[in-house]
């Protein structure tokens, strides 16, 4: 807290110690506190300053000078402190010591939604939605109503269940009418929510009424079109609001979408890419991309684009220099990591850079350069993260020897750990062999019990019966896999006797075309991908569908790198809002995307379920960082230290190369 701040208080508390008051605003209107006013003047300060441990430990020390029910009402106070101060142990202490305190029923609503925070906050789905029931009645203090509907819009967010997180925020808003503020938070939230689910599914989930919800869906919609045309967006946003003219959607909220202006025909972009090399067909398909959606813009509005010959590197920091003295007011490119490194280390970056690779060093970075790319890091993270939500607990873990397996495997194991769960085995197999049996035997223990077997016969002196079993102490398989390779070993894993354990991916199981007789050998397989791989007609003139009609390369295995070029387009006018709106996201076609402290982007994929050779959604990754305990649209931003995995580029070895 700023020192000024302090100053213009302490009068105030001076004036109220001398007068001796006794009566003060409370915190939450629902608790019967009666604190003299300078202690909970006090207290307010610890908070406005993020000193949570520290006012905890003053409520506790206050509770032990007080009675029932005073003291319950001090010590439920405390432990949601605690849990704000991240000491999640401590208030888990509390808040099961007061569990049998029968106190009136507001205390046993936040106490239930206290309770529900820390289920949230340790991956516990199943408790948390228990401990919502029964639902606060009419009557309940509002504060509680609008702490219950947010906590319910969490769990449904993290469960992958947006829609149904969307129809709790719909609820919240009506209990916001007094705090505008908080009202447009929830409103853009809500928004954002949607924004991340693809039109087919906001098109199939067509809910009941209330009709504020398909007003909201509607909404999304036209956000989710990402028009660059400030006169197209009026018009679609005058259309919605004619349609929908009772709608609670603020003007405010209408207002900052036209704010966000597309690029114009004055801007100049310059485009390093290579045109030969290893990379030039991935550097092909992310250019197709980028370009449909240049001419999405109107023709009169498009900037002017550059296009620049990267394939060597040492040209790299020439080709940047002629840019800008050619008049390029951004860059996108260069795709190479080591070029990306070479712009990296100019101490001087005058213009925003759109990297198209993200360096291996978290702490290499500049406010100006933004690192973007389709990072198996990522994936391998919301794959650990989706399995901690399903409610698993102990892991196994499969994937291909080399750099790329290391990276997929290192990733998920510390991101699993992170989260508190145990990695029972890890094993690598050999890409390029046919025969998994090995690795997947010492995976599920196989070969220990055999030799427990063969030393069992050899102690009697003859022969036995008996059936090698898999280990029972694992929850789930994670594996990370190029599809053949996948086929393959799914059913030598059903052969070991391992066919019940759930198997989660990242999308490299996946070609991304429909090839149900193919990938009937998958069996069920649950998998993170890019959301617009599954859009149908209804995704406008960007969808997947309406793209192959004119590029049919779109339906090859460089399909996720059209998607980034369409993002790479579109983000030109989202940077500076993702840069100076920590935990805001942009919804684009290859995922929902969020910047790091280190400028990184990153990206929220869909949850997909292969089942009898065909692949659907079947929820969305939610953004695990911290808890958004608030159920605000501005998150915490995730940590850049030096315990995060690398985080670098999806799929660009070069051809024929083993990852």
């Amino acid at each position: 807290m700023q020192i000024d701040r302090l100053i213009q208080l302490l009068p105030v508390v001076l004036l109220l110690v001398l007068q001796g008051c006794t009566t003060a605003p409370k915190i939450t209107p629902s608790e019967p506190l009666e604190l003299p006013a300078h202690v909970r003047l006090q207290i307010d300060l610890m908070l406005e300053s993020g000193d949570f441990a520290g006012a905890a430990l003053q409520l506790e020390s206050l509770a032990d000078e007080n009675v029932s029910p005073q003291r319950e009402w001090l010590l439920l106070e405390a432990a949601d402190y605690w849990l704000k101060a991240d000491d999640k142990a401590r208030s888990h202490l509390l808040v099961e010591q007061l569990e049998s305190f029968a106190g009136d029923p507001d205390f046993v609503l936040k106490w239930r939604m206290l309770r529900t925070e820390i289920a949230v906050s340790e991956g516990d789905i199943e408790t948390a939605l228990d401990l919502m029931e029964p639902a606060p009645e009419e009557d309940a203090p509002l504060i509680l109503r609008q702490h219950y509907h947010r906590n319910m819009a969490e769990i449904f967010r993290l469960s992958g269940n947006l829609l149904e997180s969307a129809s709790e925020l719909d609820v919240l808003d009506l209990l916001l009418e007094q705090d505008e503020e908080a009202r447009l938070a929830s409103q853009q939230l809500l928004v954002q929510t949607l924004s991340s689910m693809t039109d087919t599914a906001l098109s199939m989930l067509q809910p009941q009424p209330p009709a504020t919800l398909i007003g909201w869906m509607e909404l999304a919609k036209i956000i989710k079109l990402q028009t660059t045309d400030p006169t197209e967006l009026s018009a679609h946003l005058a259309a919605w609001r004619d349609r929908f003219p009772q709608h609670p959607a603020l003007q405010s909220l209408l207002a900052g979408y036209l704010e966000q202006q597309g690029l114009s025909s004055e801007d100049h972009i310059a485009i390093m890419l290579p045109r030969s090399g290893p990379y030039a067909k991935v550097a092909a398909a992310i250019r197709d991309g980028f370009m449909a959606a240049w001419y999405q813009q109107p023709a009169l509005q498009r900037p002017s684009l550059q296009f620049y010959d990267s394939s060597e590197l040492k040209d790299t920091l020439h080709i940047y220099q002629q840019a800008i003295l050619q008049g390029a007011k951004m860059i996108v490119g260069p795709l190479n990591k080591d070029a990306v490194k070479m712009l990296l280390s100019l101490e001087y970056l005058d213009h925003p850079i759109l990297a198209l690779n993200q360096v291996d060093d978290p702490e290499l970075n500049h406010t100006n350069l933004f690192q973007f790319g389709l990072a198996p890091e990522d994936e391998a993270q919301q794959a650990a993260e989706r399995a901690w939500l399903e409610g698993h607990r102990t892991a196994l873990v499969l994937t291909p020897g080399g750099q790329w397996g290391d990276r997929i495997a290192r990733s998920f194991r510390e991101r699993w750990s992170a989260l508190g769960g145990q990695v029972m085995e890890q094993q690598q197999y050999n890409a390029k062999e046919n025969d998994f049996s090995v690795p997947i035997r010492m995976l599920l223990n196989i070969n220990e019990s055999e030799a427990r077997t063969h030393a069992l016969k050899k102690l009697l002196g003859r022969q036995l019966e008996s059936e090698s079993r898999a280990r029972k102490d694992a929850d789930f398989i994670f594996l990370a896999a190029r599809p053949q390779k996948a086929r393959q070993i799914r059913p030598q894993l059903r052969f070991f006797h391992a066919g019940n354990l759930p198997i989660l991916s990242t999308s490299h199981i996946y070609t991304g075309v429909t090839q149900t007789e193919l990938d009937m050998d998958l069996g069920k397989i649950s998998f993170v991908d890019t959301p617009w791989l599954f859009e149908k007609d209804q995704g406008g003139p960007l969808s997947r569908n309406n793209l192959e009609k004119l590029m049919p390369g779109v339906r090859g295995r460089y399909a996720r790198l059209f998607a980034m070029g369409i993002d790479s387009y579109n983000l030109l006018t989202q940077l500076q809002h993702l840069q100076t709106q920590p935990g805001r996201m942009f919804s684009g076609k290859s995922g929902t995307l969020y910047l790091d402290q280190g400028n990184r982007l990153h990206r929220l994929l869909a949850w997909a379920d292969m089942e009898g050779g065909l692949a659907k959604i079947s929820g969305y990754a939610p953004r695990m960082d911290r808890y958004n305990r608030g159920g605000q649209a501005t998150l915490d931003p995730p940590p850049t230290d030096n315990t995060l995995p690398p985080v670098t580029d999806y799929s660009l070895s070069p051809p024929g190369s083993q990852q």
